[in-house]
């Protein structure tokens, strides 16, 4: 679900400068989720539910004439001594009398007695413009004669307008095409009316049950979509993000393509002193990655935005090590001047003001390998003499596997101890032929006692995602792509 690209050489990177981090990303919400959500939407909502068990035309004691619904037929047109003016209907519809369907509906009443659906499909007509169809299958019965069922759909017409950092909806149309009736027969009492009857109701379905549907359906169904796509298209901080404005998603564009809703968003932050200054936008993306099979949405940066923004988050903190631990011991016997070595002339005093720090002021760096992300971490591994008279400094990088996992609607950064290597740095010469044991010591040490604390705060500083009603973050996965624009 998040994606980001660009591939580094991660020994060579190095701090830079500070500044203000605003930076582009993309976010997609998949054509099929949107389908889905507007499917389970209209199902809870129930918006055939009104259209059920309702007589097109009269029939004795039940219902309401469907024409009655129609907005150029006023009830008193429609009713005459509680019966349908058939002669007056057919002239309003098809500007003549139906003497076969009258006859037919004095037998019995042509009812809707269930409606099915809508089963919802998402077609992308332009960069701006989508249509969404509802099909519904109705299954009606002209009593006595026969019970059938038809497939009928409504389309509604839904453009989306970008306004300032504000992407609106815009509904075109709902309508419900003539024709096109699919027509099967479930049961049939009369077979010699059979024909004659479906001939005579496609007719008058034909023309009448369009504006049934965009009569009774379209106004529901309209107030439903565009409140939903409203909730998709506004992008927000989680509510449990402190400081919502050092960190600040606004869209800029929104595009349909072929997969999804593509929006284009800009974060902004505040960074701080001592900071890397953030890149240039890149203004010619190469095209996105696909979204993953079954992915809802994804958000996509580059690698550089990504490093830009977790410099404005890191907080660095030195980190005092146990002289309990063997490791530590042994660096500090490896590292301590010759007036500091372990010895029947040293005191005790002396031994005990001996401290041994790491620290990591600069952010770490994430770069790929291939398909795989990798952190580099600089530091530097200190021994300090009595009252800090003597220092002995090693500094170090440190390159790990780089893991990704998102709670509490933030990304957070882990580095994978068992996949890491460290590369060292000046360190004293006079430990010329001893440094690959010295370096085997500050990967145990780093390993051991830096990387669990340092993970932990990189979960504390953990980039804020933005929240978009229905689609969470919170199971993200990670997808690198080499791919730069």
């Amino acid at each position: 679900m998040l994606l980001f690209w660009g591939s580094l050489l991660c020994w060579g990177l190095l701090p830079q400068a500070q500044g203000q981090a605003r930076h582009l990303l993309f976010l997609r919400v998949s054509k099929d989720q949107l389908e889905t959500d507007i499917s389970d939407l209209f199902s809870e909502q129930r918006i055939l539910d009104h259209v059920t068990r309702i007589p097109v035309t009269e029939a004795a004691g039940e219902g309401v004439p469907i024409l009655d619904h129609l907005p150029f037929v006023r009830e008193g047109l429609s009713r005459k001594s509680s019966r349908l003016d058939l002669s007056l209907v057919g002239d309003l519809l098809s500007g003549k009398s139906l003497p076969l369907l009258e006859e037919l509906f004095q037998a019995g009443g042509l009812i809707i007695e269930d409606a099915k659906g809508p089963e919802v499909t998402l077609q992308i007509l332009s960069d701006s413009l989508f249509q969404v169809t509802l099909q519904t299958k109705l299954y009606l019965s002209l009593q006595r004669i026969l019970r059938f069922s038809i497939i009928k759909n409504i389309r509604i017409g839904v453009r989306l307008e970008q306004t300032g950092n504000k992407t609106r909806v815009a509904l075109n149309d709902c309508h419900t095409p003539p024709g096109n009736l699919s027509i099967e027969v479930l049961e049939q009492m009369n077979p010699f009316l059979v024909n004659e009857a479906l001939k005579v109701i496609t007719g008058v379905l034909d023309k009448t049950l369009p504006f049934f549907l965009q009569k009774m359906v379209c106004p529901l169904a309209t107030t439903l979509l565009n409140s939903l796509l409203e909730d998709v298209l506004r992008i927000t901080l989680a509510p449990t993000i402190s400081g919502p404005e050092d960190f600040q998603y606004h869209v800029t564009t929104t595009e349909l393509t072929e997969e999804a809703i593509l929006m284009q968003v800009q974060l902004v932050t505040r960074c701080g002193p001592g900071q890397r200054a953030p890149r240039p936008d890149h203004l010619a993306p190469q095209p996105l990655p696909k979204l993953a099979q079954g992915s809802m949405a994804d958000l996509a940066f580059w690698l550089e935005a990504y490093n830009d923004i977790l410099s404005c988050l890191y907080t660095s903190k030195e980190l005092l090590v146990d002289l309990q631990d063997s490791t530590a011991a042994a660096l500090i016997q490896l590292l301590s001047p010759r007036e500091l070595e372990p010895g029947p002339e040293t005191s005790a005093q002396s031994r005990g003001s001996v401290g041994l720090t790491v620290s990591t002021p600069d952010p770490p760096t994430v770069c790929l390998d291939g398909h795989t992300a990798m952190a580099l971490q600089p530091g530097s591994l200190v021994l300090r003499g009595p009252s800090n008279t003597s220092s002995v400094s090693v500094s170090w990088k440190l390159l790990s596997k780089a893991m990704f996992s998102s709670k509490n609607q933030e990304l957070e950064l882990q580095f994978t101890p068992n996949s890491s290597t460290v590369a060292l740095g000046p360190h004293p010469a006079g430990l010329a032929g001893q440094e690959e044991r010295l370096e085997a010591l500050v990967l145990e040490l780093l390993k051991r006692t830096f990387l669990p604390h340092h993970n932990e705060l990189l979960r504390e500083q953990g980039l804020p995602l933005p929240s978009i009603k229905g689609i969470s973050f919170d199971q993200a996965r990670m997808e690198p792509s080499e791919g730069r624009g």
